[in-house]
Order: structure tokens, then sequence, then C-alpha cells
């Protein structure tokens, strides 16, 4: 059976009923993972929203999103705030960010202002791509410059297609009634050039595994990278 996920939510951490809303509707759309934006001054707390989609049964994922202003700054948060997150997504507002952002093992997704067509995704930065590239539904919910937007998620995804670079789908939701069934979110994924199975995978494999991998890289932060523990020995005495 297929599990599906978002990884990008963003409700007030302190507003329990629109967290316990929200987790009701995500549990009728049938996701269980989750990833749930939480900023650096709350992250050594469990916020009450967290504890909400938690007692109703949801799996979360603590998520940093930057919006780096240099390369410089960008590799400075990594530094910081690598270990402490599951999640690790990057705007790329910037060429200068994008280069080392895309390239990064550090950064799990990379999200592109469709309204900047300099700061687009790219055939040259496909090509050195290892980070999920996300599509927010929000993005489409916008009266202005709607038309714009959509060309630009048809050409990143055309360009991500032929790099073969990961794409996963989210909704970017603050409240219940932005949420989307996953199976709609890889629907217009699909209508925007995503093959049929590569649209679900966007919204249950691929940020699946992201999640996983971060784990386990939390548990054993002294592996080297596409290192993976397969069993452990047990020693008796």
């Amino acid at each position: 059976m297929r599990v599906y996920a978002d990884l990008h939510l963003c409700p007030p951490l302190d507003d329990v009923p629109n967290a316990r809303s929200m987790a009701s509707v995500l549990g009728e759309l049938q996701i269980e993972v989750v990833g749930l934006v939480v900023p650096p001054d709350k992250i050594a707390a469990t916020p009450p929203a967290i504890l909400a989609f938690k007692d109703a049964g949801l799996d979360v994922a603590k998520r940093l999103d930057l919006s780096p202003r240099s390369r410089e700054e960008l590799l400075r948060n990594l530094r910081k705030f690598r270990s402490k997150y599951e999640i690790i997504g990057v705007d790329c507002s910037s060429l200068s960010v994008s280069r080392v952002a895309v390239r990064d093992h550090r950064v799990d997704i990379v999200q592109f202002p469709k309204q900047k067509s300099r700061s687009a995704f790219r055939r040259n930065l496909a090509g050195t791509c290892r980070a999920a590239l996300e599509f927010s539904m929000s993005e489409l919910t916008q009266p202005a410059g709607f038309e714009g937007r959509l060309y630009g998620m048809r050409r990143e995804i055309e360009v991500a297609a032929g790099a073969s670079t990961r794409v996963i789908g989210c909704t970017s939701a603050s409240s219940s009634l932005e949420l989307r069934a996953p199976r709609d979110v890889a629907a217009i994924l699909h209508i925007l050039g995503l093959s049929p199975e590569a649209a679900l995978r966007a919204v249950s494999e691929i940020p699946l595994a992201i999640v996983k991998e971060n784990r386990l890289r939390m548990e054993e932060p002294q592996l080297e990278e596409g290192v993976r523990i397969v069993r452990r020995s047990v020693h008796h005495e």
C-alpha cells in the first residue's frame, strides 16, 4: 500500500485548534508523513502544533527553510543547522545560491521562485542537482502572474525530467483549507509534464526517502555519505 507525504506544511506553531483541524484533514486524505516548518528559535522545544500532529498519529519531520542572500550565508547555515533538522529546503532566489544548493549533499530540497525568471531551474543546474526539486500547489492559487508561473513550472519539470532530477509535490499549507489530496497533487504534476508514475512517486516514495535517509544520518552522524549500517554484531562475553 502506498504511503503519502507532504513535506511542506507551515501552520502557526502555537495554534493548537488549527493544528488539530489540519491533522484531522490529513488523516482523511491518507497522508501519513508531514514536514513541519520550524524556525531555529523554536527547535529546542517541541511546539504545540507538533504535539497535536503526533497525537493524531502523524509522523512529523521538522523542516527548516533557508532563504540565503549569498553562498557564504548558505554554507554557514548548513553547518549550523543541518544536524538539527530532518529536512532542509533552500529558496534559490539567486544564481550564486542556486549553484551551491543544488550540489551540496546537506540540502534536501530546492525551490525556485516562479516570479523571478533569472532564478529559474535551468539545464546547467539540473546537470549537477542532487537535491529534490519542489513544486508547491500554493504557486497555483495566487492570481497575479498565474500564466507566467504555470509556464515556469512546466519548463522546470521538463528540465528536471531531462536530467533525471527528483521532483516532489507539496501544498505549503498553513490551514486545513489549503491542504490537498496527494493524488490531486500528483494529477497536477502529471498535467505539468511528469509521467503518471513519477507524479505519484513525487508525493510518496521520494519525500519518504528524504526523511528516512536524514533520520539515519542523524542517528549515525559519523557515517560518511552513502554508507549505511546493514546489521550490528552482538558480542557476547
